[in-house]
């Protein structure tokens, strides 16, 4: 590409009416071949360098109305999606997702490009992509951020950051670049999830009945146990058969192979296989999805949510044939790893399938789960219309605007473990980067800003302030200590930054206050609605970050036992449960009667009384939870006396399975309360410290007292806990007597 110096480019002011904003496009335009009556090359064998592709950028105006979600497409090909524009007034782009890399350092010499006769410097996969599109002879605009936005510029920054949602919902194509492939093994594992996925949705999702439906079990059984035949990992399973996608059909396999054939088309005539390969290789999956950063990136959640269509492409060697996958499909086959998770087999040949399959699929769970959770609340808004009756849904029901802030950070939660974190290279765009699939009255309380007087703690307290008004102390589920967060965060603020380790109590609901009371009921009917004007939470500013809630404490923390820490593959893991369940035990007695029935209760501790479907164990049924807190402490023993200690040490893990798959006791410790009830809390729990119930939660706290201030109480919040006796409001009188407390 052009190597003349390089020199910023002379960006021309956007203009920022909030009504009218515009946006740059990037024009490519090819001029007229040299020799016209040579054949034409094909996309993905032409080359092209600079001189053969014209660089500008153009400005156009950006429309703020009349954009309904579309439908998905699922072409997974730049040139077959040609545009269509309904709406003359607004742009025809499409526009780039891709993982920006190190920025250019003019002392390594980086790639440069020609645009409007000015040479830019940019990233060597900017570079990539683009030459990647030109060799397809992508022809009109293209949003870039990188080149679209005057990065120097922090106002304009600003103001274009707001409008990436918008930008990546108007665009006709999202281009997802994964980046150059150097063998074909590179892209092989693009390829083959888009076979599976759409196998997957072909053969399982879209049969009548889906994953709910009739014989949706066995479809699932049968598609994951013929996907283990065609396998291929290291040093295990092999790939042994053929696989075939016709129109439709169901996944079948005997001994010599497995197929998935179509069951006819209602007319008796045969129908054409589509694909045909001989096993899928997981190994190169993983790499696909373990060796490229893009699927860890903040913003690209964002970008291929909102996308009318997306498409992957992997791959800029000429000598190479790209891949290009439709994002439907790479969705689908998430899915599909989700599900095969749930079903380990145990089988030596199988245990590398399934390490590899875990190791893909929690390090990009945000991406299907915050893309179900868009499309869900999609089409709950087009029932609501569509409910109102065909000649009145559009004039009663409001546009689509996005998910509530709640139902964004929690859908895109689940990746920002230590190991599996959602990355950005600024932190603030944790949330700046997701805020284009929330709704606009969200949008407006979390103001996007640059500047350096705007701190990550800042960031953070904004976005907690507007969701404690919006769900009250229900959000005090999500609050953890963590090292990496801001120093001085306020205890009830949460900090989405910080790697996710522990599962929540209960869960924080998101839908109805029912679906939350199954769990718990605390505050015994309390509602955040009735009591929110009544508490002091709209005052609160970062520099004075104190908040009042109406709560009342139940009890305080009188004995704390230690944090369990054994896995299952530890050769004492079953010594260790027993042990720590003794613990609980002895702490229980010593704060009880002999003849108390809160002994016959020990077992819900550790389950925190919840089943393994979340709902309470006593509704999924107690009996099988008892008989395996009862085979853990030796209180039932095998049928057989005469059985080995290998085969009783079987047997009990048989036998406690489920027990012991419900515990909720991960970077927890039991304790029992001064009253005398047991319960689970964090490990940074602390004797003396008060077990409290703020009005509207459904679940207890645990605080820390500190100073008064006056007569009112002043605390901080060490997070959630359960406690026997009080998750239905059982310490609360008739008249419950809420005062207000200081929480720092």
């Amino acid at each position: 590409m052009a190597s003349s110096a390089a020199g910023r480019y002379p960006y021309r002011a956007l203009s920022q009416k909030p009504d009218e904003p515009e946006i740059r496009l990037l024009s490519l335009t090819y001029p007229p071949p040299t020799h016209p009556t040579s054949p034409p090359q094909q996309p993905e064998s032409s080359t092209n360098d600079d001189n053969t592709c014209l660089l500008s950028l153009t400005h156009h105006h950006l429309p703020l109305t009349g954009l309904t979600p579309p439908d998905i497409d699922t072409t997974a090909d730049m040139e077959a999606a040609e545009p269509t524009n309904s709406n003359p007034a607004r742009p025809i782009f499409a526009a780039l997702s891709y993982v920006w890399g190190l920025p250019p350092n003019p002392a390594d010499n980086p790639p440069q490009i020609q645009i409007d006769g000015h040479t830019v410097p940019i990233t060597t996969n900017l570079h990539a992509a683009l030459a990647r599109l030109q060799r397809q002879r992508f022809a009109g605009y293209l949003w870039v951020d990188a080149l679209c936005i005057n990065q120097a510029d922090t106002i304009e920054k600003n103001a274009q950051v707001a409008l990436m949602g918008r930008i990546y919902a108007l665009a006709e194509t999202v281009a997802v670049w994964l980046g150059p492939a150097e063998t074909c093994s590179d892209l092989e594992g693009l390829r083959a999830v888009g076979e599976l996925g759409a196998l997957f949705r072909e053969l399982v999702l879209d049969v009548p009945g889906g994953l709910s439906g009739p014989g949706a079990g066995g479809r699932l059984e049968g598609f994951v146990r013929t996907l283990e035949r065609l396998a291929i990992t290291a040093g295990g399973n092999t790939g042994s058969g053929v696989v075939t996608m016709e129109g439709e059909g169901s996944a079948s396999g005997g001994n010599g192979g497995s197929s998935a054939s179509s069951g006819g088309n209602g007319d008796g005539a045969e129908t054409q296989p589509e694909q045909q390969r001989v096993g899928f290789d997981f190994e190169a999956i993983w790499r696909l999805f373990q060796e490229r950063p893009w699927w860890r990136r903040v913003w690209i959640i964002q970008e291929v949510v909102l996308a009318r269509q997306a498409v992957m492409l992997c791959g800029d060697n000429p000598e190479l044939p790209g891949a290009s996958v439709s994002w439907q499909d790479v969705r689908d086959c998430l899915r599909l790893f989700e599900r095969m998770v749930m079903y380990p087999n145990t089988l030596p040949k199988h245990r590398r399938l399934y390490k590899l399959l875990g190791n893909i699929y929690f390090n990009v769970s945000h991406l299907p789960l915050a893309s179900d959770q868009y499309r869900r609340d999609m089409e709950k808004w087009k029932r609501q219309g569509n409910s109102a009756g065909p000649e009145l849904s559009q004039a009663v029901r409001k546009p689509y605007t996005g998910l509530t802030l709640l139902e964004m950070l929690i859908s895109t939660s689940c990746g920002t473990g230590i190991d599996n974190s959602i990355l950005a290279t600024d932190s603030r765009d944790r949330i700046y980067g997701l805020l284009g699939m929330v709704r606009e009255e969200d949008r407006r309380r979390i103001p996007i800003d640059y500047s350096p007087n705007m701190t990550l703690g800042k960031v953070l307290f904004a976005v907690g302030k507007a969701l404690l008004e919006d769900c009250g102390p229900e959000i005090l589920c999500l609050c953890q200590d963590s090292w990496l967060s801001p120093a001085g965060l306020p205890s009830w603020v949460p900090d989405w930054t910080a790697p996710r380790l522990i599962s929540n109590i209960g869960g924080v609901f998101v839908g109805s206050d029912k679906e939350a009371r199954v769990r718990g009921d605390a505050s015994k009917g309390a509602s955040w609605q009735e009591w929110a004007a009544k508490c002091q939470t709209k005052d609160a500013v970062y520099e004075n970050p104190v908040i009042s809630l109406h709560g009342i404490v139940v009890g305080r923390v009188d004995s704390l036992g230690r944090e369990f820490t054994s896995v299952p593959d530890s050769p004492s893991h079953l010594d260790d449960c027993r042990d720590w369940l003794v613990e609980i035990e002895e702490m229980t007695k010593a704060r009880n009667a002999p003849e108390s029935p809160v002994l016959d209760e020990i077992w819900r501790v550790p389950v925190a009384d919840l089943g393994v479907s979340g709902i309470r164990a006593s509704d999924e049924g107690a009996a099988r939870y008892i008989h395996g807190f009862d085979v853990l402490m030796g209180r039932t023993s095998p049928p057989s006396p005469e059985t080995g200690s290998g085969a009783a040490t079987s047997w009990v893990f048989a036998e406690s399975e489920d027990y012991r798959r419900a515990w909720e006791n991960r970077r927890r410790r039991a304790f029992v309360d001064d009253v005398g009830r047991p319960g689970l809390v964090l490990k940074d729990a602390a004797v003396g410290d008060q077990v409290v119930v703020f009005a509207g939660a459904h679940l207890p706290f645990i605080v820390r007292p500190e100073l008064r201030t006056g007569t009112r109480q002043r605390c901080r919040v060490i997070g959630t806990a359960y406690v026997y006796g009080l998750m239905d409001g059982e310490a609360l009188a008739d008249t419950v007597s809420f005062g207000l407390m200081d929480i720092l």
